[in-house]
């Protein structure tokens, strides 16, 4: 059972290739390494001993549609709550990185804008390809552009209320189960799409076939 201070529900995010499974839970321990004399740090999967200090990161996703333009929309929940989890996630135990997301897909991003931009229709199987929807600009950072933003969006934050958690057994555990009086009160934020990835998404919800 997990203890939650904060849950993050309905994350969307934009990934290079599909994965393998349209479903699954991720469940990879992550660690931290420091870079360049301990001036930078990076999180990676962790040695299966775990004799790296090891944290537990565990992630549900789904895929939420076809690959489109070589990338993939996927909903992604967060079981734990780990520095780049989901960024580690997507791009080393699923081998499809967040688009945007340099610092750990970069080499896939390479790859990604040498790769033909054909794909098929998922029933018909019928040629098409992106295109900008009439009376849509482009704004820099959308799939289009040259170097896009992070596609990664946490639509949905729930967080107790702090004044009654401190005063409670500190015991908050998201199962899906009615909160009861002796529970803390919980705080909930909601945050629309950013610009550049709404773009990405008008524009991969219309192609030609």
């Amino acid at each position: 059972m997990m203890l939650a201070k904060q849950q993050c529900r309905g994350t969307g995010a934009l990934v290079i290739g599909c994965p393998k499974e349209r479903e699954g839970l991720i469940s990879a321990p992550l660690s931290k390494v420091l870079l360049n004399d301990g001036k930078t740090e990076r999180v990676i999967l962790a040695h299966p001993s775990g004799i790296d200090g090891s944290q537990e990161a565990v992630t549900e996703y789904r895929v939420m549609g076809p690959t489109i333009n070589g990338c993939s929309w996927v909903e992604l929940r967060p079981l734990t709550g780990r520095k780049h989890q989901l960024r580690v996630h997507c791009a080393e135990a699923l081998g499809t990185p967040i688009v945007g997301d340099y610092k750990y897909g970069w080499f896939m991003h390479q790859r990604w804008k040498q790769m033909p931009r054909v794909d098929y229709e998922p029933m018909t199987r019928s040629p098409y390809k992106l295109r900008r929807p009439e009376g849509l600009e482009v704004q820099k950072g959308s799939v289009l552009s040259k170097v896009p933003l992070l596609h990664l969006h946490c639509r949905e934050m729930v967080i107790p209320h702090f004044a009654k958690f401190l005063r409670s057994s500190g015991e908050w555990h998201d199962e899906g189960t009615p909160w009861t009086s002796d529970k803390p009160d919980l705080l909930r934020f909601v945050a629309p799409m950013p610009s550049h990835m709404k773009i990405s998404w008008n524009v991969m919800s219309s192609y030609l076939v």
